[in-house]
């Protein structure tokens, strides 16, 4: 017995090696999204950069995970290690532009008190729940946004899509100048 149905199975069958988007004439982005491995490998990257584990020796070390994880997307370039080395990045939903920091920062919430749940093992519990919760939304949402992206409205597209939307958004800015 399988837990999708058919038609669910299909999305997550038909989950592209690469995200191919195509961008309105208004500059939205209406399909294409990162390959699994990408987001996953971005992912594992960003779990174990701020060292999880330590927090299970060193108790204090558990504010360093949630600070890390809530800023990880906070630079200029509003992408974490993870996303940096798989060319990943967060632009709003509606404008296609890079995410701004409340976004990216309000994206973070859930893996934040994710990663500070798997510190203290009476919490694994919930963790494993919210990483399950989180994986679906991303393998059902035909954009691959987990539930915080929907609430941020952003969503994570590949460097290809990004330099993409920043072209069509540049020439149609030149357009209506010209």
């Amino acid at each position: 017995m399988s837990l999708l149905r058919s038609d669910q199975t299909q999305v997550v069958a038909d989950w592209p090696a690469h995200a191919n988007a195509a961008v309105t004439s208004n500059g939205a982005l209406v399909s294409g999204k990162p390959a699994l491995w990408r987001r996953g490998l971005a992912e594992l990257i960003d779990r174990t950069v701020p060292l999880p584990l330590l927090a299970l020796i060193f108790p204090k070390w558990v504010v360093v995970v949630l600070l890390y994880h809530l800023l990880c997307e906070a630079a200029p370039e509003r992408r974490s290690v993870g996303k940096w080395v798989c060319r990943l990045r967060v632009v709003a939903v509606e404008s296609g532009v890079r995410a701004a920091l409340w976004q990216a920062v309000a994206r973070r919430v859930g893996s934040a008190l994710s990663q500070t749940a798997w510190c203290s093992w009476q919490w694994w519990p919930w963790a494993v729940g919210y990483e399950i919760a989180a994986l679906i939304c991303v393998l059902l949402s035909p954009a691959g946004q987990r539930p915080e992206d929907w609430v941020a409205g952003t969503r994570v597209v590949t460097e290809r899509v990004f330099r993409q939307l920043r072209l069509h958004q540049s020439a149609t800015a030149k357009s209506q100048d010209g």
